[in-house]
């Protein structure tokens, strides 16, 4: 097997990177530009629980083609796309959240084949994550399938990828500037008396949706995170880390093509810009 570079060393990455180990030997995990060479030992514990000593270092030091699993925030694919072009194989497995990810990939979109991830990540050292139960999921026959068959997260065939990035976009919007500013796990949101608010914000983001089938996953799939997921949602993490947020590929998404017809989008979406800009100042 051709060797596996994971790109991006959050959460994410590490996590994807020790989950793969389990069947791949020939994992790189790489970061952005100026990072360090070295050996190290990851760990992952909770629903991945496992260690692996896995060379991490600067993707522009990365010389050999690869299979890229490109575990990168959304904000993150435009500036790596270079490297990422210089090093792929031809096969680009994008593990990435939100929509409208083609126009940061631009002349690589062709090459990129998308799963999504379901699981909760959590840092909690330099090279240690949590992670809460959940899937990869992606169609049948796919380098995705090939890649993530005999992994640590267990994969789920999906009948048209597309569809249920979509329903993964739904519940993200919705869930992640409430938790972003709340504060509060997933399944304590509704507790917490933000049900009406949880209402309103799916009647705004569902009128994005392509097909009754794809708001009916993300309906099923906002359902399930809210009654069961203990996971602090990424995008609160990076709040509180002071950390740049894809609110502009989740729910800003919306904002931007429903504009002055979304009030409830629109306003999370603020806050959530306004809070980044005010913790970097």
């Amino acid at each position: 097997m051709s060797d596996i570079v994971v790109v991006g060393h959050g959460a994410v990455g590490i996590a994807v990177a020790v989950a793969l180990s389990s069947s791949c030997s020939n994992i790189v995990l790489a970061g952005p530009r100026g990072t360090p060479e070295s050996r190290m030992v990851f760990t992952s514990k909770g629903y991945i629980n496992r260690s692996a000593d896995i060379l991490h270092t600067a993707i522009d030091r990365i010389s050999h083609r690869a299979v890229i699993v490109s575990a990168l925030k959304a904000f993150s694919i435009r500036d790596a796309a270079s490297d990422i072009r210089r090093i792929s194989n031809g096969k680009i497995l994008c593990l990435s959240n939100g929509m409208n990810l083609e126009e940061e990939w631009a002349d690589l979109s062709g090459e990129v084949e998308y799963g999504v991830l379901s699981m909760g990540f959590r840092k909690t050292g330099r090279s240690s994550v949590s992670t809460t139960e959940g899937f990869v999921y992606g169609c049948a026959g796919g380098e995705i399938a090939g890649l993530f068959g005999d992994s640590d997260i267990p994969f789920q065939e999906v009948a048209e990828i597309k569809e249920f990035r979509w329903a993964k976009w739904y519940a993200n919007s919705i869930i992640n500037p409430i938790g972003a500013l709340s504060g509060l796990q997933n399944n304590k949101l509704i507790g917490a008396g933000l049900l009406p608010l949880i209402t309103e914000l799916s009647l705004e983001v569902s009128r994005l949706m392509p097909s009754h089938g794809s708001i009916v996953s993300g309906e099923e799939l906002l359902a399930w995170l809210l009654k069961n997921s203990p996971n602090r949602c990424s995008m609160l993490q990076d709040v509180e880390k002071e950390l740049p947020t894809e609110i502009d590929f989740l729910t800003g998404l919306c904002e931007k093509r429903l504009q002055g017809q979304c009030p409830a989008s629109s306003v999370l979406t603020s806050l959530i810009r306004a809070r980044t800009r005010v913790e970097k100042c």
